[in-house]
């Protein structure tokens, strides 16, 4: 992994996008700051080289492209981060939760992505800083940590999301269907929903996925 890039130093940006109007746009908004930044795009099962920062397309998680981000978290740990989408906040959640540090949104200003590009290779998002405890708090608004739920709740919220009936929640999980009601009330209480059609949307926006495997991840 590289070392992170130092104040006089171009930053190396790699881009991971299926999507060419992306890998359009991002080059337009870069361009005119190549002393400051050099863009290498990434496409998909390549090497991602001595990037600085990865910016990830969450789209891509949407058509199945988790590997392509695990594989940049692995490579560049505490340096992806995530162009999240404003009608899928989900998908950005969904990065956050598999690795990515902090989100920019598809509709950034160029000079707004160069800034949060140099501060985020400059570790400014992980240093006490304000912008680091607003990442935090960011992260914990998207990730649905900011409702204190346990990790009870969220695995039988997870399984709601995904569709299974409190039946098959008590059966995957092992739990009695009166504990399991027990916990979908508590559920229900710190996200302030009062139905199951709520507590699915809001898992959903909050990035529990809705396919794959039966129980979350332990």
């Amino acid at each position: 992994m590289p070392s992170p890039a130092s104040p006089s130093c171009t930053v190396r940006v790699g881009l991971i996008s299926d999507q060419s109007i992306v890998r359009a746009g991002v080059r337009s908004l870069l361009g005119p700051y190549a002393d400051r930044v050099t863009l290498v795009e990434i496409g998909p099962n390549s090497d991602l080289g001595e990037a600085h920062v990865v910016l990830y397309d969450v789209l891509g998680l949407h058509r199945g492209g988790d590997r392509d981000l695990e594989k940049a978290v692995k490579a560049h740990p505490g340096r992806v981060l995530a162009i999240s989408r404003e009608l899928q906040p989900g998908l950005a959640a969904r990065a956050l939760e598999m690795g990515a540090v902090a989100s920019v949104s598809l509709g950034i200003d160029d000079a707004e992505l160069v800034e949060a590009v140099e501060a985020f290779a400059a570790g400014h998002l992980a240093d006490g800083s304000q912008a680091d405890l607003d990442n935090q708090a960011d992260r914990r608004r998207q990730l649905g940590r900011g409702v204190n739920l346990s990790l009870r709740e969220r695995e039988v919220l997870s399984l709601i999301v995904r569709g299974l009936s409190n039946g098959e929640v008590a059966d995957d999980l092992f739990l009695s269907i009166n504990t399991v009601k027990t916990v979908i009330r508590s559920v229900y209480r710190k996200i302030g929903a009062t139905t199951r059609a709520q507590a699915v949307a809001w898992g959903v926006e909050h990035g529990f996925p809705t396919g794959g495997s039966a129980t979350d991840k332990r």
